[in-house]
C-alpha cells in the first residue's frame, strides 16, 4: 500500500500526563475484537481488573465501563494508561493506539492524519504556515483490504480534490471567499453526482484549477450573494449551537463557549451587528488566515473523498464551512466578552468543536441529517452568511 500523510504529520507526539483534556476521558472506548481476545486471556490481577470492565457487545468486541466523570477505568492519577503500562504499547485497542489518528483506506492507498480534537494535534495543525504538502511512502508490509467503492468515481473525485487543496491554499483571497469558493466548486460536482454523470466532475475539476476562472466565479458569487440582514444572520448562525434531543457533551467546557456565544448573540440582536463584531476580531489577529486554511486542509484531507462511499460531496464541504465558521464565530464573542482569543483559546475551540461533532457518533448522525434539510445548513445560507461575513 501507499500511505500519505500531511508535512505536519511526523511531527506529531503525544504529551501523555502533561495534556490538559486526556483522550481517556469524556467518551466511550470502543475495544476491537482481537484486542477484546486477548484481554480475556490476561492472567492475574490485571486480568480481573479487565475482566471487571468489559462489557461484550453483539458484533464480538466489547467496551470498558468508564469510571467517575467519565474517565476511562485505566486512567490512573497521573493521567496516565495503567493498560498500556502492565501490558505495553501494542496491546492498546486500536481506537487507543490510533487516537487523535484517523485512517481512511482507498484500496490500496491508505490516508492517515491527526484530529483537532487533541490539543498538541491542532496546536501542531493550526501552527502551520506553510502551503501544506503531503508525504507518501510505500509500505510494502500492508495489505489492502477488498472493498466495493467505485473504482472510477475514486479517482475523479481524487482529481477533484487536488483541485480542492488549490482553492483552499490560494492566499490573493481571504479564507471566507475560499471557503465560498470550496462550497461552490462541491455544488458544482454534486450536480454530476447527482444525474450519475461522474465522468463530467474532472470538467469542473479543470475549470477551477484556473485562477482567471476562478476569479470571474468569485465576482458571480458576490453580485448573486443576497447581504443577510442583521436579525437573519444572527438566527441562522445560532442554530449552529442549538441543542438537540440527546446531544451528547464530550467535553462540560463546551458549554461555557455556548453560553459565551448565545449572550453575545442575544446582546447583538439589539447592538451592532456581527458581521462588524467578526470584521474586528479578524483585523485584530493577523494570523487567522492561515491558522483557518490549516483546518480547512485538514476537512477537504480527511472528508472528501469520503463521498465515494456515499456520493454527498456537497455534504462535505458543509462540514468545513460549518466548522470554520463555528470556531471562528465562538472565538469573536469571547473576545468581545473580554477573554483574550488568542492562538490557544483558538487551539481550545477546535478542539472543543471537534469532540462534540466529529468524535461522538451520536451527534455526527444527528449532524449529517441536519445539515442535509435545516435551512441554516443550506448552500444558499452557508454562501450568504461566508460573504456577508467577509
Amino acid at each position: 500500500m501507499k500511505v500519505t500523510t500531511p508535512h505536519y504529520y511526523k511531527d506529531f507526539k503525544c504529551i501523555a500526563g502533561a495534556c490538559t483534556d486526556t483522550c481517556c476521558a469524556g467518551w466511550d472506548v470502543d475495544v476491537d475484537k482481537d484486542s477484546y481476545s486477548y484481554y480475556k486471556t490476561v492472567k492475574g490481577a490485571f486480568g480481573r481488573r479487565l475482566q471487571s470492565v468489559m462489557v461484550p457487545s453483539e458484533e464480538g468486541e466489547c467496551t470498558f465501563t468508564l469510571k467517575e466523570g467519565g474517565r476511562c477505568p485505566f486512567l490512573n492519577d497521573e493521567n496516565l494508561c495503567d493498560l498500556y503500562i502492565e501490558l505495553g504499547e501494542d496491546r492498546l485497542c486500536d481506537t487507543c493506539a490510533e487516537f487523535p489518528r484517523f485512517i481512511n483506506d482507498y484500496g490500496n492507498v491508505r490516508e492517515i492524519g491527526i484530529a483537532p480534537s487533541c490539543k498538541t494535534a491542532g496546536e501542531l495543525m493550526l501552527s502551520y504556515r506553510e502551503e501544506l504538502t503531503f508525504d507518501t511512502e510505500d509500505e510494502p508490509e500492508l495489505i489492502p483490504k477488498p472493498n466495493d467503492i467505485d473504482a472510477f468515481t475514486y479517482m475523479q473525485l481524487r482529481q477533484a480534490r487536488i483541485a480542492a487543496f488549490g482553492i483552499i491554499s490560494d492566499r490573493d483571497i481571504s479564507i471566507y471567499e475560499r471557503l465560498a469558493m470550496y462550497l461552490e466548486y462541491a455544488r458544482q460536482i454534486q450536480k454530476h453526482l447527482d444525474t450519475e454523470r461522474d465522468e463530467l466532475i474532472a470538467n469542473v475539476a479543470k475549470k477551477f484549477c484556473s485562477f482567471d476562472y476562478r476569479t470571474n466565479e468569485l465576482g458571480k458569487l458576490k453580485d448573486n450573494t443576497k447581504m443577510l440582514e442583521k436579525k437573519r444572520l444572527i438566527k441562522g448562525l445560532r442554530c449552529f449551537f442549538d441543542d438537540f434531543p440527546g446531544m451528547e457533551v464530550i467535553n462540560p467546557d463546551w458549554n461555557i463557549h455556548v453560553k459565551r456565544i448565545r449572550d453575545v448573540l442575544d446582546r447583538l440582536s439589539e447592538d451592532k451587528g456581527l458581521t462588524e463584531l467578526v470584521r474586528e476580531y479578524h483585523r485584530r489577529h493577523s494570523k487567522l488566515e492561515q491558522e483557518y486554511e490549516q483546518l480547512a486542509m485538514y476537512y477537504v484531507y480527511r472528508y472528501m473523498l469520503d463521498a465515494v462511499n456515499d456520493y454527498d460531496v456537497l455534504l462535505k464541504a458543509k462540514n468545513a464551512v460549518i466548522g470554520i465558521l463555528a470556531v471562528d464565530i465562538m472565538a469573536a464573542a469571547n473576545e468581545a466578552l473580554g477573554v483574550e482569543a488568542d492562538f490557544t483559546l483558538r487551539v481550545d475551540i477546535a478542539h472543543l468543536y471537534s469532540r462534540q461533532f466529529e468524535h461522538s457518533y451520536y451527534n455526527y448522525e444527528v449532524y449529517r441529517d441536519l445539515f442535509g434539510r435545516k435551512r441554516c445548513y443550506s448552500y444558499r445560507f452557508l454562501m450568504d452568511a461566508l460573504l456577508s461575513l467577509d
